[in-house]
């Protein structure tokens, strides 16, 4: 007789080497500062600094998405009960046309 949840009794495979995926997270940021080359967010998640990210900006009511590669990453106090928020600086290796002419 078995447990419920005992895995011991079925096979079992490990992964050997990279296993490369990917996922999708939809959460909402609040932009702290943007600018051509960048942009410093609030965060309820904490992204890894180093890696990369498309990130979707709502700018007059237009969408455009961006690839960004976080740089740095800072829990900050909460405010509130909300739980605790991440300060995220975001770097944008390439940016749109149609988010440059929304500095100029």
């Amino acid at each position: 007789m078995t447990m419920l949840g005992d895995r011991r009794v079925l096979d079992r495979l490990d992964v050997v080497g990279s296993l490369w995926g990917t996922l999708e997270a939809n959460r909402v940021a609040r932009i702290a500062n943007i600018s051509p080359g960048g942009a410093l967010i609030i965060s309820p998640v904490r992204l890894e600094p180093g890696s990369t990210q498309v990130v979707r900006v709502t700018l007059e009511g237009a969408d455009v998405l961006l690839d960004a590669r976080v740089r740095h990453v800072a829990p900050i106090t909460p405010a509130d009960v909300r739980g605790l928020q991440f300060l995220i600086g975001l770097e944008f290796p390439e940016v749109p046309p149609a988010l440059m002419e929304l500095f100029t």
